[in-house]
């Protein structure tokens, strides 16, 4: 089960699983083209098919417990069982990530921490007997640096970008994220399943190539790291013999690919 996959890590994260002979079920908000969005549902849904695999393809806004829990119950229907959870999606729309104090809302805050906090805990919660009754699973849950403390004057930015930097949502929901997930890691222990937290790194995903292209910047010359990168780290990580011994842990997506030499082709 992967969130936030009609582009993106989710995406390509999606087709190495399937390239495996995964059961892939993917959810997302997009279903429709959107422009200055590139990627649908149904993009992604192509491209596994291509690859021989029949996705289970589910519009849901996360936000929504009604939503996660007819992702739930769809995708056991579907499956019988999941092993693997991806949680990628991420609430980035321009206004709340940038937004800050003052002008920062109650609403913008909340919904960030329900798509990326909350959404998390709850499919984790929803899958958690699932993963246990078939003997373990993997939780890995798609953080960022920007959790991170900074000194102060020192901000996270895009490398050459002129937008405006990054507002307390983001970093303060994949701050809370990090710690709910080790935590609910120690409880995994018994259950052999690994909850592991993935820093992908300043992605060049398909939204900020397009981002960097409506400013006159080659996305590709910004020292952004090719998706490639954290979809082999997430396929490393679901296919290990044992992923518990990165459960708990905040894994640097570049620095695994690197140390092991995996292949990000």
């Amino acid at each position: 089960m992967i969130t936030g996959a009609s582009r993106g890590i989710g995406k390509q994260a999606a087709l190495r699983l399937a390239s495996h002979g995964a059961k892939v079920v993917i959810a997302a908000r997009t279903v429709e083209a959107r422009a200055n969005t590139p990627g649908t549902l149904g993009d992604t849904a192509d491209e596994l098919r291509a690859l021989g695999c029949e996705p289970l393809v589910l519009a849901a806004d996360l936000s929504r417990q009604d939503d996660l829990d007819r992702l739930v119950a769809s995708t056991l229907e579907h499956c019988g069982g999941v092993d693997i959870l991806i949680n990628n999606a991420a609430y980035t729309v321009g206004k709340a990530l940038f937004s800050t104090v003052p002008e920062l809302t109650r609403d913008q805050w909340e919904k960030g921490f329900a798509i990326n906090v909350t959404a998390p805990l709850m499919l984790t919660t929803a899958f958690w007997e699932s993963m246990s009754q078939r003997g373990g699973g993997v939780v890995i849950n798609v953080t960022s640096p920007v959790a991170d403390l900074k000194p102060l004057g020192e901000t996270n930015g895009l490398a050459g970008s002129s937008l405006p930097r990054n507002g307390p949502l983001y970093g303060a929901s994949k701050a809370a994220l990090d710690r709910m997930a080790n935590v609910v890691a120690a409880t995994g222990m018994q259950h052999n399943i690994a909850v592991i937290n993935l820093v992908p790194g300043h992605v060049l995903t398909e939204t900020m190539d397009e981002t960097y292209r409506q400013q006159g910047i080659v996305g590709s010359e910004t020292g952004a790291i090719p998706l490639a990168v954290p979809a082999a780290a997430i396929d490393y990580l679901c296919t290990i013999e044992d992923p518990m011994r990165y459960s708990g842990q905040i894994v640097n997506a570049p620095a695994l690919v690197k140390e092991l030499s995996l292949t990000s082709s």
